[in-house]
Formats: structure tokens, C-alpha cells, sequence
């Protein structure tokens, strides 16, 4: 792989890294970041934006956008399909070094957090690929019933997800029924392999009551802007209302309306107070992750990506650690 922007093969190659939660103004900013550093491709660190036919709920972005800049793992999955942080790391890799070999700049985009820790983290990546027959199993399962399978076999990683979080609930069992180790264990072994890369994390820094607002929003927009006939196209193309790509906090409550079981106003409030709890969910994983937060006080998009852009070349004259 040749490294023409950082010829010190001797050090791993620095990897810009736009991250923070939702309704933060990623998209945007990558967009300013990728034209002034130029020749630069983007790569989705976003559990929903894998998904074709979603674009007004997953706030994708737009066309027009990604005729100007080369936009990768987008639009890239049926909505009945399922993906995994092992899977995207294997393709998160792959278009890295494409990227490289084409003399492009990857920037890593997103706001799922095991997506982005499988990148810079030393450690088997979730240790088995998806596997779909098991998977429509355990949708079978209630929470409850996931929960108490999982602290059977594995009780450190059962409550560490919690009793909600049905997909990684899920995830944890796959592992373990085509390991037979539990999850845990592919925790405990640092990689053998150091990684040819250094993935150098920047995060916007918006006051919370600010992101609400911005989710509020967001959301009262996406609702103008069609998104309930979004849900309506996916359903007139023959998919179930339980595939993966609507089983979310933005979705589920469409197809919960659609059916009759909430009015306009309930479904959304639904989505707006699920969206909330995903930003609390965010930030308590943020915290615990290596990110150079930008505050965004008083500072339009132009300085914010002058801010990032400076502190990210250092890197390459060696002036700063990933520590």
C-alpha cells in the first residue's frame, strides 16, 4: 500500500475521523473539510446509512452532495439485510487502502460508536461475521428472554449492553453460538497485528440542550419532508415492517402510525423522544472514547474546519500522539 501523503513508513498513516452524535452537523462539516483539503473520499461509520431507500430518516447525505464528494458504505444494503461492526471494519479497511491507492484522503464520518471503536481499538473486531439463520432465531426472543440467555453464558457483557438494546443483544449470541466463546473473550486478546493506521478522532461540541433543539428540529423536518412516504415506498416494495432497516427509534414509530396504532402527534413525539435517549446513549459512549472535542461556541462551519484541519496535519509532523 503506498502511503503518498505520509512517507514515514515507519509510523502508522493518520486517519481524520469526523465523529459525535446525532443532529451535531457532521454532514456539512465533512463537506467544507473534504474541499479544502481536497481529493478526499468519505467513509460511513453509520449503522442506518447502509441502508438503500432511507435517506430522509437516516439524513443522509443529500445527492448532490455525493456527486461532489466520493461518498462509500452508503446505500449499500437491502433494507431486510443485517451488518455488523465486524463486517464494517473488514469494508472500513478495504476502502481505506482503495483510497490510499488512488492517492484520495479517506475521512471516517459517523456517530455509531462500535462502529468507530473496532477501528481504533486493538482487539479481535466482535470475533465472528453476521450470520443470518441464527439471527431469525433470536428475533424470536422477546428483550427479557435475550437478556437472561445472554447472562447465562456471558453475565459481564449482558449487563453491560443492558436489557433494551435488542440488536446487540442479539449480536452477543451470534457471537457466542458460532464461537462458542463468549463474548467477553475476544476482549481479553489484544491484537498481534499493529494496525497500519492511526485514526485521529475530532467531535463537535454542542452544548446538550442546543442538540436537542437541533433534534426537535430535525425531526419536525424530516416529517415535512416525506418521510412517512418514505416508510410507505419501502413497505410497497414487498418488505416486511420487521426488517432491520425499521426496526429503530426513527421508523418503528412510522410503521407503528401507518398501522393505527399512534396519531401524527404521538408518532412524533416518539421519534423525537427516541432520539433523545440515542444522543444520551452517544454521549456516555463518547465519553469513554479517545476524541479531540471542537467546541462549537460562537464558531461558524469555516473556522470549525480550519480548527480540525490544522490540529489534524500536525500529525504528519509528528508534533502530536494519539494518546
Amino acid at each position: 500500500m503506498e502511503n503518498w501523503f505520509f512517507p514515514d513508513a515507519s509510523r502508522p498513516i493518520p486517519i481524520l475521523c469526523l465523529v459525535g452524535p446525532t443532529a451535531s452537523g457532521k454532514t456539512d462539516l465533512s463537506i467544507l473539510l473534504a474541499q479544502k483539503l481536497e481529493k478526499v473520499e468519505l467513509i460511513y461509520a453509520d449503522s442506518m446509512a447502509i441502508y438503500k431507500y432511507l435517506s430522509i430518516g437516516t439524513a443522509k447525505p443529500t445527492i448532490e452532495q455525493r456527486r461532489l464528494i466520493p461518498h462509500h458504505l452508503i446505500d449499500i444494503l437491502e433494507p431486510d439485510q443485517i451488518w455488523s461492526s465486524f463486517r464494517f471494519r473488514t469494508e472500513a479497511f478495504r476502502c481505506i487502502r482503495e483510497c490510499l491507492e488512488r492517492h484520495s484522503r479517506p475521512i471516517i464520518i459517523g456517530g455509531t460508536g462500535f462502529y468507530l471503536k473496532s477501528l481504533y481499538e486493538p482487539s479481535f473486531p466482535q470475533g465472528s461475521p453476521s450470520h443470518p439463520r441464527l439471527r431469525i432465531i433470536f428475533e424470536g426472543y422477546s428483550n427479557p428472554q435475550l437478556f437472561a440467555r445472554l447472562a447465562a453464558i456471558d453475565s459481564p457483557r449482558a449487563f453491560q449492553i443492558g436489557k433494551n438494546d435488542r440488536k446487540r443483544l442479539i449480536r452477543a449470541l451470534e457471537i457466542y453460538h458460532q464461537t462458542g466463546k463468549p463474548p467477553t473473550f475476544f476482549k481479553k486478546f489484544p491484537s498481534k497485528t499493529k494496525s497500519p493506521f492511526q485514526f485521529i478522532l475530532f467531535g463537535l461540541d454542542h452544548k446538550r440542550v442546543d442538540l436537542k433543539s437541533r433534534i426537535t428540529e430535525r425531526t419536525q423536518h424530516m416529517i415535512k419532508e416525506g418521510l412517512i412516504q418514505e416508510v410507505q415506498d419501502i413497505l410497497s416494495k414487498g418488505f416486511s415492517p420487521n426488517v432491520p432497516a425499521l426496526k429503530n427509534f426513527t421508523y418503528t414509530p412510522i410503521v407503528q402510525y401507518l398501522q393505527g396504532h399512534l396519531t401524527v402527534q404521538q408518532m412524533e413525539k416518539q421519534i423525537t423522544l427516541g432520539t433523545f435517549q440515542y444522543l444520551k446513549r452517544q454521549l456516555t459512549w463518547f465519553r469513554k472514547s479517545p476524541i479531540r472535542w471542537i467546541s462549537t461556541e460562537g464558531k461558524n462551519l469555516d473556522i470549525i474546519s480550519d480548527e480540525i484541519i490544522h490540529t489534524f496535519l500536525s500529525y504528519f509532523k509528528g508534533g502530536q500522539s494519539n494518546e
